[in-house]
């Protein structure tokens, strides 16, 4: 029983010692910042750093995209392969800057005819990194600044068809024209609401390629892509993919 008290004491004097020491470790301070990777190729593709699959939830597949996932901040080098194989695709230097999450600008607008009231949103989502093809050389990456209005949706289009000329899109009454291979629009408004019509054909002509239907929704932001060629079929046919900005 004597020695009952200087036992306590020195696991007390312990247990200070390595909340002491675990106070002195060094903290995580790896600058991050947001990167999506949209698949505009004919495979299903999944990307790597230092050997680490990122996008460790689901595959990309083609068409898709992964979502604004968390990325290291600087120059990172990633690796590509076709999901199931390891044999690296190819490898995609790219630096990064750290998105500052926080930079929203809002102001609003009133309809002079109805009174009512549109907030604006204008933010940084991060990064967009089209990967058009199985080289770096078909790739492109586009810092997304993002717009979205309260009472309608926003549409944008990145022409990411690679080796196709210039392309005309229409999005309801949205139109982009002459848009050429990695061209990104500004975003436009759009009226929400169910099937709305999007075309698409070659800058010139009058050939529509492809003819869509897709429900906008109020308060989202879209960003219309393609893939495949003209006259293609299977996984070669030309289409349009969707991603959204906003969520």
């Amino acid at each position: 029983m004597k020695f009952r008290p200087i036992i306590i004491l020195f696991i007390a004097i312990a247990g200070l010692y390595a909340c002491n020491k675990a106070s002195d470790d060094p903290v995580d301070t790896t600058a991050t910042t947001l990167l999506n990777v949209i698949n505009t190729t004919s495979d299903t593709l999944n990307y790597y750093l230092n050997g680490t699959r990122q996008n460790s939830q689901s595959s990309i597949y083609t068409g898709g995209a992964t979502g604004y996932l968390s990325a290291q901040s600087g120059l990172q080098n990633y690796q590509f392969r076709k999901n199931g194989q390891n044999t690296v695709l190819f490898s995609l230097p790219l630096t990064l800057d750290t998105i500052h999450t926080a930079y929203v600008v809002r102001d609003t607008t009133k309809n002079a005819t109805t009174g009512a009231t549109t907030i604006n949103t204008t933010t940084i989502k991060g990064y967009s990194l089209y990967v058009n093809g199985e080289s770096t050389d078909k790739t492109f990456l586009k810092l997304d600044t993002v717009k979205v209005n309260s009472d309608s949706a926003t549409v944008r289009f990145v022409h990411t068809a690679n080796g196709v000329a210039a392309l005309d899109m229409h999005v309801g009454d949205a139109s982009f024209t002459n848009q050429s291979y990695g061209n990104t629009s500004k975003f436009k408004t759009q009226l929400a609401g169910a099937n709305k019509v999007i075309t698409v054909n070659l800058t010139g002509s009058s050939v529509i390629n492809i003819t869509q239907k897709l429900t906008l929704l109020g308060g989202t932001a879209y960003t219309f892509y393609v893939k495949g060629v003209p006259g293609g079929v299977g996984k070669s046919a030309l289409t349009v993919g969707v991603f959204i900005n906003s969520q």
